[in-house]
């Protein structure tokens, strides 16, 4: 980038940064007197703790100063997502260094810049490094000794408006493994530490470790605080999973709201800008990269460049983390009490305390303004290991009763899971089809590789739209071979009581018509402690409760 073009962008930064002043200071408030885990917003947060390995309340009972049943290395991410421990161990240190192989200085004429490898031969930069194909095919990058060219005409793909460019490097033997990149949420929430790669200004590869907090998050951008950066560097969180990549900042001003440099003296565009001074970093995030990347429509050997981004190691890395941490949640539960009856009751008063005359919309209301966690469609992880066990801490079939051990319905979704990742890997590599032919083929591949899991509202009546979909309260273990169509014999109370939940959640989805039925099914089949334990389990993650599990009586009023 020119010494023009560099005070341009680092305004629109900081202006992009001081419109968001507000945010910022509910944020740090925030963080200093609830914690990191009631900053962000809530399905942020849970699924950042989905991805750690922990559910919801585990990790509550653990900021609160509990032990909390884990090991290793997660017990150590949790820890330092809270703040609770600041020390990273030595396998934190190994895996950075092992992320730090694929980070490499790129250098165009006479200027420096920082990038990444993402795919086996495709270099991930700030677009100002490497703003044209004219500039790229001039550019080199070194990795740790090992010196290859770009090759835009292979491939090369910028975006201005997201300040990021991709291109081939020569394929040499001894370049590094790349960096997985991850597309889905739940890598990096509010008042959390970052940690950076990066070669400043030309200079050898270092470290920022632990040394920035992740304080805002944009559509497009997230802002950090404050530390050091340099264009194209990766932006990591504590499990070296790239959130981000660094592209500005907003540098420290004077009295008079000039930049300045480290030591305090008036900076310039010709001292170039590793020589400012920052206040606050800038990342474009991984996930709209990402998106960008799959938007673009490529052909022939830029497609296939650009598969090796979507491969199938970030699939099979993502099944493990999934298959781990659903199997850490099921040993977390069969160490739990089943069901406290006594502190249920308690729970129960409180969260009615301010119903004095129960109606559908004054319980409608009480739901949906205390439904703030509200984890998306994941039985393997959500439903399986503790929600839904019967006392024998075995999984039961609405329709048959058969127990069914949780570990193999596990097993099973994680593996149908991957098998569906793998399908819409292969679709992606030939270019995404148009949004309806893509959410017929999004259908097609749920119905080939089923869940062993049943809403007891049909699907196809919300479009399978979320926070409905992945409702707890509706949500039920399946045993092989069982249709949605069939009549839950074993489980017709369980079933009415939780479509009466959706029918007061969800106003408009269910036909009042079926009321009586449901109604009827209610008084015939009381409510037993595995829909006590379902409902205190569900409210611990969700924050509401079943009313008609709670209270059976306001079932006639609805």
């Amino acid at each position: 980038m020119t010494s023009d073009a560099l005070p341009s962008r680092l305004a629109i930064t900081r202006a992009r940064y001081e419109g968001r002043a507000a945010q910022r200071k509910r944020a740090r408030a925030s963080v200093e007197r609830r914690g990191v885990l009631h900053t962000d917003v809530p399905h942020r947060v849970t699924r950042r703790l989905d991805r750690l390995g922990v559910d919801w309340q585990l990790a509550s009972a653990f900021e609160r100063g509990a032990t909390a049943p884990v090991g290793g290395s997660r017990e150590l991410d949790l820890e330092r997502l809270i703040g609770r421990n600041t020390l990273v161990d030595s396998d934190f240190l190994e895996s950075g260094v092992a992320a730090a192989r694929a980070v490499g200085r790129v250098r165009v004429g006479g200027r420096w810049g920082t990038g990444f490898l993402i795919a086996p031969s495709l270099l991930l930069t700030a677009g100002h490094v490497l703003p044209s194909v004219t500039d790229a095919a001039q550019a080199s990058v070194e990795f740790d000794g090992v010196l290859v060219a770009c090759r835009p005409e292979l491939f090369f793909l910028g975006d201005m408006a997201l300040d990021f460019t991709v291109v081939a490097v020569e394929d040499d033997p001894a370049l590094p493994t790349h960096l997985p990149l991850v597309e889905q949420e739940g890598k990096v929430i509010l008042g959390e530490r970052l940690n950076l790669v990066l070669c400043p200004a030309g200079g050898p590869k270092q470290f920022a470790l632990r040394d920035h907090t992740l304080v805002d998050v944009l559509d497009n951008f997230l802002h950090y605080e404050a530390g050091v950066g340099a264009p194209g560097a990766p932006v990591f969180n504590d499990q070296w999973e790239v959130v981000a990549l660094h592209h500005s900042g907003v540098p420290v001003t004077d009295d008079e709201g000039e930049p300045v440099t480290a030591d305090g003296s008036r900076w310039s565009a010709g001292l170039g800008e590793h020589r400012l001074a920052w206040r606050a970093g800038e990342g474009v995030r991984i996930s709209r990269v990402l998106r960008a990347l799959r938007d673009r429509p490529l052909s022939g050997e830029a497609a296939r460049l650009r598969a090796g981004i979507f491969d199938a190691a970030p699939v099979a890395a993502e099944v493990d983390a999934e298959l781990r941490a659903a199997l850490v949640n099921l040993d977390i539960g069969r160490g739990r009490v089943y069901y406290d009856a006594a502190a249920d009751r308690a729970a129960r008063d409180r969260y009615y305390a301010d119903i004095a005359f129960p109606t559908r919309q004054s319980l409608h209301e009480l739901l949906e303004r205390t439904h703030v966690r509200r984890p998306a469609y994941r039985p393997a992880r959500m439903v399986y290991p503790w929600v839904d066990l019967h006392p024998d801490l075995k999984l039961r079939s609405l329709h048959s009763g058969v127990a069914v051990d949780p570990e193999d319905f596990i097993r099973a979704d994680v593996a149908a899971e991957a098998a569906r990742a793998r399908r819409f890997r292969d679709l992606a590599a030939g270019g995404l089809p148009d949004p309806g032919t893509l959410a017929a083929e999004f259908d097609r591949l749920e119905e080939e590789l089923p869940f062993n899991c049943e809403h007891v509202v049909p699907q196809a009546l919300y479009d399978k739209r979320e926070p409905m979909r992945g409702d707890l309260h509706q949500l039920f273990a399946r045993g092989t071979g069982d249709a949605d169509t069939s009549e839950p014999w074993e489980g017709r109370g369980a079933v009415a009581r939780a479509t009466l939940y959706f029918l007061v959640r969800y106003p408009g989805i269910v036909d009042d018509r079926r009321v009586s039925e449901l109604v009827a099914w209610h008084r015939k089949d009381p409510v037993t402690e595995y829909e006590l334990h379902r409902n205190a389990a569900i409210a611990e993650i969700q924050g509401n409760r079943n009313p008609f599990i709670d209270h059976p009586g306001w079932a006639l009023d609805v």
